[in-house]
C-alpha cells in the first residue's frame, strides 16, 4: 500500500525541521517578527501552537507566518504542520469509505496549502487556526464534490462568503436548507434529492435503489456520505457509527 499524502508529509517534516534553510531562515524571521523572537527554533514554535497558551499570542505567531508564508514556503511548512493536528481530525470525522481515504488527504492539502498562501491576515487576525481548518473543510466538501460533477464546479470564493452554517434554521424549510448546502457545493442536487426523498418524503432506500438499478448497500453508501457533508455543513457533530438524521422529518409545504 503506498502512502498517504499526509505519511509523506510528516516524514519529510523531520528533515526539514533540522535542515539548514529552515533553521537559517527562522533566525532571520525572528529578527524582523516580534511574534517570533522569543522562540529558539521551529521546533519550540511548535509546541507552544500545540500546548496551553493565550490565544493571542499564537494567533499572532501564526499571522507573522502566514504574512511571510506568502512570499516564502518554508513558512507556510510551518503553519502547515502546525495545523496537522487539526487536519487529522478533520479527516478522520469526515471519511466514511476507507478507499477514499487518498484522495479525502490529497484534497485536503491542496486546499489548506493554498489557505496559507493566501490567508487575509489583514482582514481576519484573529481565530487564525480555527479559521484556517474551516476555510479548508469547506475547501475541500466543495472540491471533493465538485470533483463528482466536473460540469457543476463550486466556487471556492462563493463558498467562503456564505453565512455560517451554523446559523441555518435546521427544524425550517428543509428544501431551501438542501439547496443552500448544494449551492455551498456540500451536496450535489442527487445527494440533495436522495435525502429528500428517503428521509423526508419516506420512500424506502430499498425501493428506489431498485428504481435507479442499484444495490442497497451502494445507495445507502451514498447517503451516508452525503449526510455526513451535509452535518458538517450545520455545523452539527458527526456521528462515527454512521450519519443519523440531520434534521427535522416535518418538510414544510411549499
Amino acid at each position: 500500500m503506498s502512502p498517504l499524502p499526509v505519511d509523506v508529509l510528516e516524514r519529510d517534516w523531520q528533515r526539514e525541521l533540522h535542515g539548514p534553510l529552515l533553521s537559517s531562515r527562522f533566525r532571520a524571521w525572528r529578527e524582523v517578527e516580534p511574534a517570533l523572537s522569543r522562540f529558539k527554533d521551529a521546533a519550540a514554535l511548535l509546541r507552544f501552537f500545540r500546548g496551553p497558551g493565550p490565544n493571542a499570542d499564537k494567533d499572532a505567531a501564526l499571522c507573522a507566518l502566514l504574512v511571510l508564508a506568502r512570499g516564502e514556503p518554508i513558512a507556510g511548512r510551518v503553519v502547515m504542520e502546525a495545523m496537522l493536528p487539526g487536519l487529522k481530525k478533520l479527516a478522520g470525522r469526515t471519511l466514511v469509505d476507507a478507499r477514499e481515504r487518498e484522495e479525502l488527504w490529497s484534497a485536503l492539502m491542496a486546499c489548506a496549502w493554498e489557505r496559507i498562501r493566501s490567508y487575509p491576515v489583514e482582514r481576519r487576525p484573529r481565530k487564525v487556526a480555527a479559521n484556517l481548518l474551516l476555510d479548508c473543510l469547506r475547501g475541500t466538501l466543495a472540491g471533493l464534490t465538485s470533483a463528482r460533477r466536473p460540469s457543476q464546479l463550486a466556487s471556492f470564493a462563493a463558498l467562503g462568503e456564505l453565512e455560517s452554517p451554523r446559523n441555518c434554521e435546521v427544524d425550517g424549510d428543509v428544501d431551501a436548507l438542501l439547496a443552500q448546502a448544494t449551492t455551498a457545493g456540500a451536496l450535489t442536487h442527487d445527494e440533495a434529492e436522495l435525502i429528500l426523498t428517503t428521509r423526508i418524503d419516506g420512500t424506502s432506500l430499498g425501493e428506489l435503489a431498485r428504481s435507479r438499478g442499484l444495490s442497497f448497500d451502494t445507495l445507502k453508501h451514498r447517503r451516508q456520505r452525503a449526510e455526513r457533508r451535509l452535518l458538517f455543513f450545520l455545523g452539527r457533530p458527526v456521528p462515527q457509527g454512521g450519519a443519523r438524521r440531520p434534521f427535522s422529518a416535518a418538510r414544510v409545504a411549499g
